[in-house]
């Protein structure tokens, strides 16, 4: 084990971000960090420092070569060369990652799934309709998002839901657990997926070199064929980590902000009676959704240097948690923080920074997005009376998530 990097600070409140205190409390301990006049923290279990000013994180995330990724975005040092991307990666690497990801996430790629969105929720619903009650959570939340990201790998999910879900959880509960420097093996950790993916690669180069695929068939023929600016392409290694990623990322923060989203709206009856009201308020509910009940606490960065934050002076590779939840109750931002109103200014509940900020902001949040305004809509429109039916279980596993892991809802069958 290696000598601690960080030590305790005056005034600096001390946090294990991997307590059931933290976890059952957060929205309290974020509070009265900032009612302190010190958003910054210390946690001696896992020996890093963390900030909840909206300032300084969003100051630290547009100085990518001060503060770097090239650790990993969770509490263990990953080597430097350990395969990772987008968010596990900095400029220049990056940036090429950034480009090819953003030409093969288009808008309008997105867009073209609306129609299968549309009939897997209608289709789900009308499953459970007549049984006037379910776990919302469990039924649609979990199962959504891994239905929409497998549609663009070209691979049926068919039921295998519970057993990508417990993959997902088991690598992103491991987020937050400290130790000295390691390589995460996917293989190891993901094995199913993993080998999964292998297959659907290989099968996929065949299919493009066979011409039986062409190079839009799906996301990952996408990644094969979609070059940077000087005509090179991403390696299989690197559509691997792509595939791996996405799978995490694509759908485990999207199920959170689905039942987070319900949840507060069924929490909050006169706000929900503006939305029904008014359906152009959707994509401000989402958004105040998000920075309200944002599913990510927070991802880390790592100093290149020996500088200052506030009131922490940082060592060399310091492990710094920048944490979006807690960025988006600052009440110097955001006034009444704790409040979900969507009589806001629009352009003050947009700094949220729910999906990151700077060159590492999250590609998805526009088909985050989109699924979260059809998910909404589609249950306004097709339950009626549509309230919470019981005890609402949060989440618990993920540590560096915020979300419920149970939700029973109910409504009026006609």
């Amino acid at each position: 084990m290696t000598a601690p990097k960080t030590c305790p600070v005056a005034g600096v409140k001390e946090v294990d971000f991997n307590s059931p205190e933290f976890q059952q409390g957060f929205k309290q301990i974020y509070t009265d960090m900032h009612a302190a006049g010190c958003p910054f923290a210390h946690s001696a279990p896992g020996d890093h420092y963390a900030v909840a000013s909206h300032q300084h994180v969003v100051e630290a995330l547009v100085k990518p070569k001060l503060w770097r990724s090239k650790y990993g975005p969770g509490l263990i040092y990953q080597p430097e060369d350990t395969p990772g991307v987008l968010v596990s990666v900095d400029p220049p690497e990056h940036t090429f990652e950034a480009k090819v990801a953003g030409r093969a996430f288009s808008k309008v790629y997105f867009d073209s799934f609306i129609p299968k969105m549309q009939e897997w929720l209608d289709r789900t619903i009308d499953g459970f309709y007549a049984d006037g009650r379910v776990d919302m959570h469990k039924a649609v939340s979990e199962a959504f998002p891994l239905f929409v990201i497998f549609d663009m790998f070209g691979i049926p999910i068919g039921d295998r839901t519970e057993l990508f879900r417990s993959e997902i959880k088991r690598g992103v509960g491991a987020m937050l657990i400290p130790g000295d420097f390691r390589s995460i093996d996917m293989s190891a950790a993901r094995p199913y997926s993993y080998q999964m993916f292998n297959d659907h690669l290989e099968d996929c180069k065949a299919k493009l070199a066979s011409g039986e695929f062409e190079p839009g068939e799906n996301l990952v023929t996408r990644f094969l064929t979609t070059t940077g600016d000087d005509g090179s392409r991403l390696s299989d290694e690197k559509i691997m980590g792509f595939c791996n990623f996405l799978l995490a990322a694509g759908s485990a923060t999207t199920t959170i902000l689905l039942s987070n989203l319900i949840y507060r709206l069924l929490s909050e009856p006169e706000e929900l009676a503006k939305v029904k009201a008014d359906p152009e308020l959707i994509p401000l509910a989402i958004e105040e959704a998000l920075r309200i009940d944002a599913p990510v606490q927070g991802l880390f960065r790592t100093n290149d240097e020996e500088t200052d934050l506030g009131p922490l002076h940082l060592q060399k590779d310091t492990k710094v948690m920048m944490l979006w939840a807690g960025a988006n109750l600052d009440p110097t931002v955001f006034e009444e923080p704790l409040k979900y109103s969507l009589d806001r200014d629009p352009a003050v509940v947009r700094k949220h920074v729910a999906f990151g900020y700077g060159i590492h902001i999250c590609r998805g949040a526009p088909l985050a997005r989109l699924e979260a305004k059809l998910f909404l809509e589609t249950l306004l429109r097709r339950l009626p009376n549509l309230r919470i039916a019981g005890e609402v279980r949060p989440e618990l596993s993920m540590p560096v998530l915020q979300g419920i892991a149970e939700l029973p809802l109910a409504w009026d069958v006609a």
